[in-house]
């Protein structure tokens, strides 16, 4: 793996934080780091292996920084080819610093409060349907036996 492609690497698993800032402080250490020990020396092979797959870098540093979906992107390739990325952190360096843009994930914790509000709004038309036929059934039960009466004295009539 090349430099490039582990920045790169790093760049894109980074991105589902939303946060421009940390993955251009991120890329900027790594990038130096990696310089660094090239100009000690060390081949690329050696400095590559030694930090390993920058998805798995990206993870650590999403923990660190609190985010929940540290796994976001990890072996998903549409993802790691996304356009939608490159015009984002494009977006991002043109206006330096600025975070405007948002990356949505739907990792469990952010799915609660839409799940808690769909049941609520079921439960209140279950209750407003059992309110209503608890109102109208003592007008309605009587109204039915009859209609169903009058149906079964007319089959049997219309039998003879």
């Amino acid at each position: 793996m090349t430099k490039e492609e582990f920045l790169d690497g790093l760049r894109k698993a980074l991105f589902s934080t939303g946060s421009a800032s940390l993955i251009e402080e991120n890329i900027r250490f790594y990038s130096s780091y990696i310089d660094d020990e090239l100009s000690k020396g060390r081949s690329i092979d050696d400095i590559m292996e030694e930090l390993g797959d920058p998805r798995l870098i990206a993870n650590s540093i999403k923990v660190a920084a609190g985010y929940d979906d540290v796994f976001t992107g990890l072996n998903n390739e549409a993802y790691m080819n996304n356009d939608r990325y490159e015009e984002k952190i494009n977006t991002e360096n043109e206006e330096k610093g600025n975070a405007n843009f948002k990356a949505y994930n739907l990792s469990g914790k952010s799915l609660i409060l839409p799940i808690i509000i769909i049941l609520a709004v079921v439960l209140v038309v279950i209750a407003v349907i059992v309110a209503v036929f608890s109102f109208l059934a003592p007008v309605l039960l009587p109204i039915i036996g009859v209609l169903i009466l009058v149906g079964l004295i007319k089959g049997i009539l219309y039998k003879r």
